[in-house]
């Protein structure tokens, strides 16, 4: 393939058009998301009690469980695809999304006891069978979302997630109020999902969608996404090891702390997948698709979005003390340790993401493998150097890192492919440790002027 040194004007003029509107819409649903889950978890926490938290921590790692080793990339295929406008094409994706969500949700009913004996946490099984309808419902949503990522409807993306999440959050607290339990949670999840699955009609109205099993289709996907399922499994590893380790040796009440600062390094992170999957990944997609400067197109989404993360993400590694002291009662205190060093691979999550998603796009789909092999040696080490010493927080600490060797293999992956500008990427390692600063100092300020907080 042949590589225009300069991208095509209509892809220019898209990229004016489209891209701006498209990164604010998503940065602004990202802050009022979080806005939002923000003031729940303030309300919330003093309204359940811990080991809800842990409950529900422990659910929600199954079911990313189940997630990902059942994950083919619809996103992924549909936005990349050469028919992905076609209306056949999208039914046939549909069926098979469908379908899955069904299989899943019979699955997870049928892990809930199971799950509950080998945890040692009886507590789990009843709220786990019942929010396992979560797939059934979410698989019955329209594919037209992804279709207008193609498109740029980046906004209309945003906002779908951004009405269906503070829909849910709300729910949560009406319940929690007169149930003070863990189904205030199990209501929430289960409207949530309701809801943005009509949305996701409401939003991208269309034909309806219809089942249309097509052989060819399910084998295309499965050519595409083989290596994207590889990857999710090897994610799950990684991201639930410490979940699934912690809460069977810690009781619920502090597992629930560290679900709490899980939770609150993870909020910032959804941007950071958001941005690399709607905003990157069709950017360098559409430069792919025409012939046009993959790198160009790589370092054309890079702007003040993508450094206020990255600036945000440092924040929150210096400042996490003030943060759970601002939000919560003396018993999350505990969390404060974890939220520091958790913070580190959110901060990392910007770059490495968009690399990722930016080498799949240009038809390196193995380096999403590649990538998670790199997490997961890096895993490996550091929780047998754990285990042997018995020690959870070198575990944590070994989470906290995992994205910066994952970073600096996809910098080496990209410059082999001369899609790297060494320049830029030092950029945001020096964002990072001025956000670290700056968090810091405002914890040291805060701890100075009011040391009662």
């Amino acid at each position: 393939m042949i590589i225009s040194p300069r991208l095509p004007s209509r892809v220019i003029e898209l990229g004016r058009r489209v891209r701006p509107s498209g990164t604010s819409a998503l940065a602004a649903s990202t802050v009022l998301t979080n806005l939002v889950r923000l003031i729940s978890t303030i309300v919330l926490s003093r309204l359940l009690s811990p080991d809800v938290y842990g409950i529900i921590g422990m659910i929600v790692s199954i079911f990313y469980a189940i997630n990902m080793l059942s994950d083919v990339g619809f996103q992924a295929y549909v936005v990349r695809h050469q028919h992905g406008d076609e209306a056949d094409f999208i039914n046939s994706v549909w069926t098979i999304h469908a379908g899955r969500g069904l299989l899943l949700t019979i699955l997870g009913m049928l892990l809930a006891w199971p799950s509950s004996i080998l945890l040692a946490k009886p507590e789990i099984a009843l709220p786990m069978a019942v929010s396992s309808l979560i797939f059934v419902i979410e698989g019955q949503g329209s594919l037209a979302q992804f279709q207008g990522l193609r498109e740029g409807r980046v906004p209309r993306f945003a906002l779908m997630g951004l009405i269906a999440s503070t829909s849910q959050v709300f729910i949560c607290i009406i319940a929690a109020i007169f149930l003070r339990n863990v189904w205030a949670v199990v209501i929430s999840m289960i409207a949530g999902s309701t809801i943005n699955v009509l949305l996701s009609y409401v939003l991208f109205p269309g034909k309806r969608r219809s089942l249309r099993p097509d052989k060819k289709v399910a084998a295309d996907l499965w050519r595409f996404s083989r290596m994207i399922a590889a990857s999710s499994a090897l994610t799950l590893v990684i991201t639930q090891a410490d979940k699934l380790a912690m809460s069977r040796i810690l009781p619920l009440d502090q597992f629930g702390t560290y679900v709490i600062a899980s939770t609150l390094a993870a909020a910032p992170a959804a941007f950071a997948f958001n941005y690399a999957s709607t905003i990157v990944y069709p950017a360098v997609a559409g430069a792919w698709r025409d012939g046009a400067a993959l790198k160009d197109a790589y370092y054309r989404c890079w702007g003040r979005f993508f450094y206020a993360y990255s600036f945000g993400g440092g924040c929150l590694i210096g400042g996490a003390d003030l943060v759970i002291r601002l939000l919560y009662d003396p018993r999350y205190a505990g969390a404060a340790v974890y939220l520091t060093i958790l913070a580190i691979a959110t901060s990392l999550l910007m770059p490495v993401r968009s690399m990722e998603n930016a080498l799949v796009a240009s038809g390196h789909p193995r380096a999403v493998v590649e990538l998670n092999v790199v997490r997961l040696t890096w895993l490996i080490i550091g929780g047998i150097i754990a285990l042997v010493r018995y020690d959870a927080m070198l575990l944590v600490l070994t989470i906290g890192l995992i994205e910066a060797p994952a970073y600096l293999y996809g910098a080496w992956k990209m410059q082999r492919l001369h899609l790297i500008r060494l320049a830029r990427e030092a950029s945001v390692w020096l964002t990072i440790g001025a956000g670290a600063a700056a968090g810091a100092g405002i914890n040291g300020l805060a701890r100075s002027y009011l040391p009662s907080l």
